[in-house]
């Protein structure tokens, strides 16, 4: 059924921003992107923006910083980040996030400590939290799978389900490094939508 195809929205992390796109299609459904709105040291307003994939079926959201390293000088750094994305479907639709997916890349040198916390919710409700940690001479390139306690989809009347995602990023020891900024295109986060009729 068209109406229950899902699809990966690709947050992916690079060094430039580009404009806002205002439509995604799940299948040959349109979901409209009603807002993008950050705030916090790794995504300050200005440094995320959204646009979709050439085929139309996913969203790239590009964040030029994003990131905590530390050298034998400054050995404590923190980066945070708080992202709210509006999504909604025409009215008779409703579009719910079903899964979260992050990856990034974590180096924590000898006595070194890398910890990364983030929370996922839905304006309105709470969310699970979660913390990932590295330590001792630790490199990742590290793929992260977080998952709604519930799958709460949007009104029916054409109103947007509005996403957040808070996280932060704290390094503690020398030489050692948090990022989720990166040209790479393992350096992602993808969001996987779901469309189901009212």
């Amino acid at each position: 059924n068209m109406f229950k195809q899902s699809i990966l929205i690709a947050l992916m992390l690079a060094w430039t921003s580009s404009a806002l796109s205002e439509t995604v299609m799940v299948g040959s459904v349109p979901i409209e992107i009603t807002s993008v709105n950050s705030n916090g040291s790794g995504c300050a307003p200005g440094t995320v923006s959204v646009t979709p994939t050439s085929d139309n079926k996913q969203i790239a959201v590009l964040f030029s910083k994003y990131r905590a390293i530390t050298n034998s000088i400054s050995q404590v750094a923190s980066a945070d980040c708080n992202v709210a994305i509006g999504l909604a479907a025409n009215r008779g639709l409703s579009v719910a996030i079903v899964g979260i997916d992050w990856r990034g890349t974590a180096y924590a040198d000898t006595n070194s400590y890398v910890n990364f916390h983030r929370e996922f919710f839905f304006s309105g409700s709470t969310g699970p939290s979660s913390d990932t940690e590295w330590s001792g001479d630790t490199f990742e390139n590290f793929f992260l799978e977080d998952d709604p306690r519930y799958v709460i989809y949007s009104p029916c009347d054409g109103r947007p389900l509005i996403a957040r995602m808070d996280t932060a990023a704290t390094v503690t020891g020398p030489n050692s490094l948090f990022s989720l900024r990166s040209a790479d295109v393992n350096a992602r986060l993808f969001l996987t939508l779901k469309t189901k009729p009212c």
